[in-house]
């Protein structure tokens, strides 16, 4: 580093005439090496009121490089901050930043340090602060004190220079090379022989080329792709722990590598760091995206142009991401085949083919009630009503006295037809006000697919009150105690669709994750289970790869179950179909099997709280 130091254009000023006779005396002794002695007059120009003046300005900067020469690193730091505050525009502000950096770099935040560089390079026009600043950043970048995705980030932020450019190329090639990520490290070199750099340092990627003849791809890698910054940043930490946990029990270590990446839950930016990891690493398999735009994205392109490399998302929910090719995998469970299940069950177990749906205004309640009228109708049922609702609020009156109207012109038309009316529509006025005044509209089912169990239980109630009565039936929004609590003896008989994985089916395995994540990371793993759904995929991907699968794809596609740390996952289609079918008896959950009731209940909430506290 004391190579840095003396690059600096310490003689920069020399031919500059001062006004002060302490910056001529203070210039003299860094001409003939006494910097320590430069100090003492420095200081008293750059630490009083002075420093606001150009000689004060001049004064700050020979003093920062002063310090600089005697390792004064803390202090270098301390005058810079306040330099770069003050003096926004000073000519020598360039010169400032670059002492800066390489304080930055010797006290060890190489990274921090070599950022700083490149954003002079970026916005000077200087030329002599421009090549300066150029020949220190190039030999820090060639110190090799940054690892590959450190250099790469800055290559990202700061294409600013070609010879720069190709010495960060060349350098993340050596960093890719020393780990044995051969085919990165190849296409590295590449890079730089082809982006017109100098003649030496194109030779020099050419020798990197050349040693690795003969050595393959290099590990095998799999890429982790999380929003690891921004606001699902908590969510992109807790995947990618539960990917390194799962590689850790593999015994994977030191055999395949593991990349992660941020998407900051941006579809393009997925899709393009998927693209450089493809292009650059031996990828055998992609854990995420987490979130359903993103894992689209990548499905999209994966499944159109690599086939042999395998995604899985964790806990993409939107339908239709797995169909994107036959190497995509849905870990968890898709809203539509969370509809499909309960509309099978109605039809096929309750024989209903006319059904009402009374949706929440949301995402969610749209997305449920287009699966659930698609399932219906493929299995020759209809839907009779429609309506939408807004969750939370205490009285829905409005909203049934509108479904009773509906019903009561479907049933009107139906008598008319059954007694060989020749106006179809024909009531009468005393007739229509008395039916609904007092009678029970009659609707085989009714959909409600409530985002959670309260809101559920408050439906059930509001149904019945207001004189409408069939068989009700949700999706997972309506497991949990508050669906009880609420509905009391009205949920009984009702019936919803809940992702096997939310049924706690393999209650040790779960406990078994739980412990070694609390050991690894000395948290529990969140309720959203988000880590543990990664978890699972991970080990998916390592199963196959210790397995010595001849391909990863067809391994995923040919396995009927896979044990999860919360169930059994089955792909069918690469979407995970392990859907089940709860019903309310008696206070107490039930999972039905096929069509039948089976013997014994689910744990109750309080149970289940027991036996976590335990």
């Amino acid at each position: 580093m004391k190579r840095l130091i003396t690059l600096l254009l310490v003689s920069a000023l020399s031919g500059t005439l001062y006004a002060q006779d302490e910056v001529s005396k203070a210039m003299a002794m860094i001409r003939d090496g006494r910097c320590s002695e430069a100090i003492a007059p420095l200081q008293k120009l750059a630490e009083s009121k002075n420093f606001r003046k150009r000689e004060g300005a001049q004064s700050a900067v020979l003093l920062t490089e002063c310090y600089l020469r005697e390792h004064r690193r803390d202090d270098v730091l301390k005058l810079a901050s306040k330099f770069l505050e003050y003096h926004v525009s000073s000519e020598y502000r360039e010169r400032m930043e670059l002492a800066r950096a390489i304080a930055l770099v010797e006290k060890g935040s190489v990274y921090e340090g070599v950022e700083a560089m490149l954003r002079v390079l970026a916005y000077t026009k200087n030329p002599a602060a421009k090549s300066h600043t150029k020949e220190v950043a190039i030999q820090t970048i060639a110190a090799s004190l940054m690892n590959a995705d450190q250099l790469q980030a800055l290559l990202e932020k700061y294409p600013v220079d070609k010879d720069v450019v190709g010495w960060i190329q060349l350098q993340i090639g050596r960093e890719c090379q020393n780990v044995k990520r051969y085919r990165a490290a190849r296409y590295w070199y590449k890079k730089v022989v082809n982006g017109g750099v100098a003649e030496n340092l194109s030779a020099t990627a050419q020798q990197g080329l050349e040693s690795l003849d003969g050595l393959g791809a290099g590990m095998p890698t799999v890429l982790v792709l999380a929003p690891l910054s921004g606001d699902f940043a908590e969510f992109g930490a807790a995947a990618v722990q539960g990917v390194y946990l799962a590689h850790e029990q593999a015994g994977l270590a030191g055999k395949v590598r593991i990349r992660t990446a941020d998407t900051r839950a941006d579809a393009s930016i997925a899709l393009m760091r998927t693209q450089q990891a493809v292009n650059q690493d031996s990828i055998v398999a992609v854990i995420g995206p987490i979130m359903s735009a993103p894992a689209a994205t990548v499905a999209a392109w994966l499944g159109s142009n690599f086939q042999n490399i395998p995604m899985l998302t964790p806990t993409a929910t939107d339908d239709g991401i797995a169909k994107m090719g036959p190497n995509i995998f849905q870990v968890n469970i898709t809203m539509d085949n969370l509809a499909h299940k309960i509309a099978d069950f109605a039809t096929k177990c309750l024989d209903i083919r006319e059904f009402a749906i009374l949706s929440p205004i949301g995402d969610y309640g749209s997305a449920m009630s287009q699966s659930f009228t698609r399932a219906v109708e493929r299995r020759g049922g209809k839907i009779a009503a429609f309506r939408n609702y807004v969750e939370g609020r205490p009285d829905y009156a409005t909203e049934f006295k509108i479904l009773r109207d509906v019903r009561f012109k479907q049933e009107n038309r139906r008598r008319n037809i059954a007694r060989g009316a020749s106006d179809l529509d024909a009531v009468g006025a005393r007739e229509r006000r008395d039916y609904l005044a007092d009678s029970t509209m009659n609707i085989p089912g009714i959909f409600i697919p409530a985002t959670n169990p309260g809101d559920a239980g408050l439906m059930v109630g509001q149904v019945a009150y207001n004189k409408i009565k069939g068989t009700m039936l949700g999706t997972s929004g309506w497991y949990g105690r508050e669906l009880l609590i609420q509905g009391k003896q009205l949920v009984d008989s009702t019936y919803f669709s809940v992702p096997g994985l939310d049924l706690s089916g393999n209650k040790e395995s779960y406990e078994n994750f739980a412990k070694a994540f609390k050991e690894k990371w000395g948290e529990a793993p969140a309720e959203d289970k988000v880590s543990g759904l990664s978890y699972d995929a991970a080990k998916i991907v390592f199963s196959g790869i210790t397995k010595k699968v001849e391909s990863l794809t067809k391994y995923l596609n040919n396995t009927s179950v896979f044990e999860s740390v919360y169930g059994e996952i089955k792909f069918t289609r690469g979407a995970n179909t392990n859907t089940k079918v709860v019903t309310v008896r008696k206070g107490k959950f039930y999972v039905m099997e096929g069509c039948n009731l089976p013997a014994n209940a689910l744990p109750s909430d309080d149970k289940k709280k027991d036996e976590k506290k335990k």
